[in-house]
């Protein structure tokens, strides 16, 4: 009987071996790389960011009476509520009579006009003596550097002729274009990621489908905000007067999860553009394996032995069970 019951408690042994070796091996934590495409070859269309402008500034038949040695005409600035800058005044003045007088031109603003005619020391946009004729060009650089008037004075030159000088003159400049047409977005409103994950990387390129330069930047959707509004903002990336540019930035899970704006501006006048841009988000994602196959496997096999094992005592245990001895039976009565 000592023999089925050994065999007995050793397939027991077997058994709880082999399920503890196929649980309690510890886990397998492993990292795999993931990704996801934000945007392939995604064109954002972006129309001038300067616009060029002009307008008439002055049309005028300036006349020196016989009273007076000079006359003159004023115009004003353009009426520019935007930002501006590169403005020139270009034109002609020309004698009217015949034949021919010779003539002064001078351009001034107010101030220098006054002290002109103080005979005082004095600075003109333009000036020119004893023509029948001129053009004249100038610039001026700001649109705060432009002055409210300008003057255009015609002055005799020879004293008793009395000339009438017709004086036409354009002024141009460029002109900024609304941030909203001068510039295009595209926006990642979120990526779905449930497992724990880290590393994750924004990768990817921009480029101007003729070559022409640009500004690229990529924001989040707080500082798109204060971008698109004029205001201070923080970029995840930005490159300025590019043709073509990449980019691999390091985010944040809640960086990477939530809206990304991919921003192309148009910086150039009077040209329209067309931005292509790639994105591709990746990270590492956990991944945990509860045992390793080949632990499942011998442990399985173990306690698998341990059942046969154990039925195996059993049997022992039934083939050597002892036999009840058969009683003797009593004697007949004599």
């Amino acid at each position: 009987m000592r023999i089925p019951v050994v065999i007995f408690f050793i397939g027991v042994i077997m058994l709880i071996g082999g399920i503890v070796l196929a649980v309690a091996i510890p886990a397998t934590v492993t990292w795999q790389p993931k990704g996801e495409v934000l945007a392939s070859e995604k064109p954002l269309e972006v129309s001038a960011g300067w616009n060029s402008k002009s307008e008439s500034l002055i049309d005028k038949v300036i006349t020196v009476d016989y009273y007076e040695t000079y006359d003159y005409w004023f115009a004003s600035k353009p009426f520019i509520f935007v930002e501006a800058k590169n403005f020139k005044i270009t034109g002609t003045a020309t004698e009217q009579s015949s034949p021919q007088l010779w003539f002064n031109l001078y351009i001034f603003d107010s101030v220098n006009f006054d002290l002109w005619k103080a005979g005082s020391t004095y600075t003109s946009y333009y000036e020119a003596e004893g023509k029948t004729s001129v053009n004249f060009s100038f610039s001026i650089a700001t649109k705060d550097s432009l002055p409210d008037m300008f003057y255009f004075v015609a002055e005799q030159y020879s004293l008793g002729e009395f000339p009438v000088v017709r004086v036409t003159a354009t002024i141009s400049w460029v002109e900024k274009t609304s941030i909203y047409d001068s510039s295009e977005y595209y926006a990642n409103y979120w990526t779905l990621i449930i497992e724990e994950s880290k590393d994750f990387v924004l990768e990817g390129n921009a480029s101007e489908i003729a070559g022409k330069k640009f500004n690229f930047c990529i924001l989040d959707s707080a500082n798109y905000g204060n971008w698109i509004g004029g205001t201070a903002y923080s970029s995840y990336f930005e490159k300025k007067n590019t043709t073509s540019t990449s980019f691999s930035i390091p985010l944040t899970k809640e960086q990477a999860t939530s809206t990304i704006y991919f921003v192309a501006e148009n910086s150039l006048l009077d040209t329209n553009e067309t931005v292509k841009f790639s994105a591709t988000l990746e990270w590492n994602e956990k991944a945990t394996i509860a045992a390793t196959v080949g632990g499942i496997i011998l442990g399985g096999i173990i306690a698998f032995l341990g059942i046969i094992v154990i039925i195996i005592a059993g049997v022992a245990a039934l083939i050597f069970k002892p036999k009840t001895p058969t009683p003797t039976p009593p004697a007949p009565p004599a």
